[in-house]
């Protein structure tokens, strides 16, 4: 009987250091989920930021360098420059929504208010 029960505590004493490791498992992955989920979401932000400002500056390069007075083309130039400068205004409206929808309480939110405006059912959530 003694030494069942010791074989008992020690089973007891394994056990409860597996369910300390496994609960300290599930903490870490939780933790590099939300690693994951930032990274995401600053590799989509940087791109976006860099499409928008590659095309501001080949634009602003272009003016730089003198090409527009060469050519006489000063209505592209300036046209071309407005489409920049609507790039650069994109890239600041934008990264609300593009934080916003990384997160899945804004994207919940945001289906609701789509279903409400549509009259579809909003219940299903994401």
């Amino acid at each position: 009987k003694q030494w069942y029960q010791r074989r008992v505590r020690v089973i007891e004493k394994h056990y409860n250091a597996i369910e300390a490791a496994q609960k300290e498992l599930a903490k870490k992955m939780r933790v590099y989920k939300y690693q994951i989920r930032v990274a995401r979401t600053a590799i989509v932000v940087c791109t976006f930021f860099f499409i928008c400002y590659l095309v501001y500056e080949i634009g602003t390069l272009y003016v730089i360098w003198g090409y527009d007075c060469d050519n006489g083309d000063h209505t592209r130039i300036s046209q071309f420059i407005k489409m920049c400068h609507m790039f650069l205004f994109l890239n600041s409206a934008l990264n609300v929504l593009v934080y916003g929808l990384m997160h899945r309480t804004v994207r919940a939110h945001l289906s609701k208010i789509c279903a409400a405006c549509t009259g579809k059912s909003g219940s299903s959530s994401t």
